[in-house]
Parts: C-alpha cells; structure tokens; sequence
C-alpha cells in the first residue's frame, strides 16, 4: 500500500469513526431492553419494518405530534452534495400554522388555504431579482428589501418533503434494539442490519431510526451510508420547538392587498 491509499484509508477510518460517534452522540439517553410482549405499532415487528404499512396508518407529521408538544420543528440534515431545497419546518400545534424555511433565505407560511411567501433580496442573483420584479404575483418591499407573495385561497400544497424525509430508509433492514423516549414520546429504537436484497441503496455503515410506539411515526433518524464520494450522514428528527416570528407574514397581506386597489 502506497502513501497516498493509506492517507485515503486513514481519512475514510477517521470519517467512519466520527459518525459513528454522532450516531451515539444523537441517540444518547435512558434506554431499556425490549420486554417479551413488547407491543409494534401496525407495519412493525422486531426483526423489520414495512414502511408502507407504516405510512397507510392515520399518524401523519402535521398532526400526530401535536398531541404532544405546543409547536415542534422536522429537522433534516444531508450530505452538502446533497442540496436542499427545503430546510426546517415549524407547526404551530394549536393553530396547525406551519412555517418552512426554503432555498435561498426564503421562508413559506401556511395556514388552511392561506399562503405568504417572503424571499429577501440580497440572497438571490440578479437574474432571479428581475424574474421576482417581472412576476405580479411577487411585491417588492422597500422597507425590508424583500419580494413578498400573498394569496388566502392558495388550494392544495405543492408537492414537498414534508413527511418524505424518511423515504430512504425503506432500502434496509432493520431490527429493534430498545425502548426509549424522544422527548417524552414512547419510541423503539431501530438499528440497520444492512441493505435489502431487492433494494439499489447504498450500502449502509450505520443507521439507527426511532419508531413511535403508539402512533408508528418515524420520529428521529441517523443513517451513515457507504456511497461513491465516501460516507454520506443524514439526519432527521421531530421535535419540540418553538414556532418561529412570522409578522412578516403581516407585511405580505398588506402588500398584496395595495396592489390589489391599484390594479
């Protein structure tokens, strides 16, 4: 082995070692053993997970959780190759308003029908600047250098990555390892036992993901897999947290409604 595929080999132990260590690091906490009658919600069992049995449950994220928390946030992380286009969502549990950050510094409100949309100016190039300014439905604000778009009956969502998140993981298999919570809730933690036979995902260096014990909601994941540009980490978790200032959303009606009157 020459100097350059020990450095290499060196590099990839070093990047394996510190996932590895987050994984832990994530996941720390009180945990207990599996019970002999320990209970799976519909779509899981021990030694595996269907995750479409999961899913054709009637938990779903932007709801389910606020049985437990006042406002919570679905966090997601990826590999920085991996480019996300949307960030962090925030559901208000009372209200069911939701607020998302997207690419760029954007920010997206949303509340039944009602949708605002913030995009600050100085985070955007020059070309997509004059796209917003030649879109009527986007406003310029002086005041807050922003493009700002408002509409009370908005319709259906667009397609997001809301509840998507956790879509990779059906590539594995999975068994149950212990019992813990995720703050506050009941969950069963999973550990990954490799790839499926019938699956293209990458092979897997180490993932565990946490199942809601009553409800069957994927509350929490770190998976570390083996790809081609070397060991991509992701991670996903739901969570209390609080929900975020949005008077700006304030701003976009009032903006919306004095184009409205000069139209």
């Amino acid at each position: 082995m020459d100097r350059r595929d020990l450095a290499v080999g060196l590099l990839i132990l070093v990047t394996v070692v510190v996932a590895s260590f987050a994984v832990v690091t994530v996941w720390s906490g009180p945990s207990g053993p599996l019970a002999a009658d320990q209970t799976y919600p519909p779509g899981a069992d021990a030694d595996h997970l269907n995750f479409s049995a999961l899913d054709a449950g009637d938990a779903n994220l932007t709801h389910t959780p606020r049985n437990h928390w006042d406002s919570y946030a679905i966090r997601y992380t990826a590999p920085p190759e991996r480019r996300l286009v949307e960030g962090e969502y925030y559901i208000n549990s009372t209200t069911g308003e939701i607020v998302a950050d997207r690419w760029h510094d954007a920010t997206v409100y949303r509340n039944g029908t009602e949708y605002a949309f913030r995009q600050p100016a100085e985070s955007i190039p020059e070309h997509q600047r004059e796209q917003f300014a030649s879109d009527p439905q986007f406003v310029h604000d002086d005041a807050t250098d922003a493009y700002y778009r408002y509409d009370p009956r908005y319709g259906r969502i667009a397609p997001t990555n809301i509840g998507r998140h956790p879509t990779l993981l059906d590539a594995y298999a999975w068994e149950a390892v212990d019992t813990t919570t995720h703050h506050g809730v009941p969950v069963i933690t999973y550990r990954a036992t490799g790839t499926r036979a019938d699956s293209q995902g990458a092979p897997v260096i180490n993932g565990t993901l946490r199942l809601g014990v009553d409800d069957g909601l994927i509350y929490g994941y770190d998976l570390t897999q083996d790809a081609e540009g070397g060991p991509y980490r992701y991670t996903y978790s739901v969570e209390p947290a609080p929900f975020p200032e949005h008077e700006w959303v304030e701003t976009a009606r009032d903006l919306a409604a004095n184009a409205t009157e000069r139209r």
